[in-house]
């Protein structure tokens, strides 16, 4: 069987993560997909192109979580860096969004860091589940207390924004104190990942 030529991005980031996974094997299934393969567990990686044929997402199902076991998740945010010797692929490696399990590398980082800032703020708070993510976009659902609310996080280019939404059963100055942590929390989050 003939070796499957794959887009060089694609190429890069497949055998970045199969070179740091111990004992990982790679296999290339097309053009625009690769599996590695980690004992029984896998890793899956997809390639999509715009209509120009350039490359604009390598989406990335990690179902067994062995990027975040292997803290590869940072090294895949700055996948271009060592590869300046290559203009061609690090100008190709800039300009590709890496997803991963549903979410930019960027804002999975926002997401620890959320749950962070709110364990930080009060012992009171308690995360729920992910009850929706779109690429740079989560709905997380928390508790305070016995108090239930929605956290909305939008990951722009320039910002950070979180809001809550709380239901007609909080009480005012748990929902108060809420809303102030949620002010925080985006300022916290905007310092760390925004501002430069």
């Amino acid at each position: 069987m003939p070796d499957i030529k794959q887009h060089p991005v694609l190429e890069f980031i497949s055998d970045k993560i199969k070179n740091a996974i111990a004992d990982a094997k790679l296999d290339k299934q097309s053009e625009s997909i690769s599996v590695i393969k980690d004992g029984n567990d896998t890793i899956h990686l997809e390639q999509q192109s715009e209509d120009s044929g350039n490359i604009t997402t390598i989406l990335i199902t990690d179902k067994k979580e062995i990027l975040y076991s292997e803290d590869l998740l940072e090294s895949l945010q700055d996948i271009a860096d060592g590869t300046e010797s290559n203009p061609t692929l690090n100008k190709a490696l800039k300009s590709t969004s890496i997803v991963v399990n549903g979410l930019s590398i960027e804002t999975d980082f926002i997401f620890q860091a959320v749950k962070d800032c709110f364990d930080t703020l009060s012992s009171s708070y308690q995360f729920g589940k992910i009850m929706e993510k779109k690429v740079n976009e989560l709905q997380l659902y928390f508790l305070f207390g016995d108090n239930k609310f929605i956290i909305n996080v939008i990951n722009n280019p320039d910002s950070v924004d979180i809001s809550g939404k709380y239901g007609s059963t909080i009480n005012a100055k748990a929902k108060k104190t809420i809303e102030d942590d949620v002010i925080k929390v985006q300022q916290a989050l905007n310092k760390l990942f925004k501002e430069n």
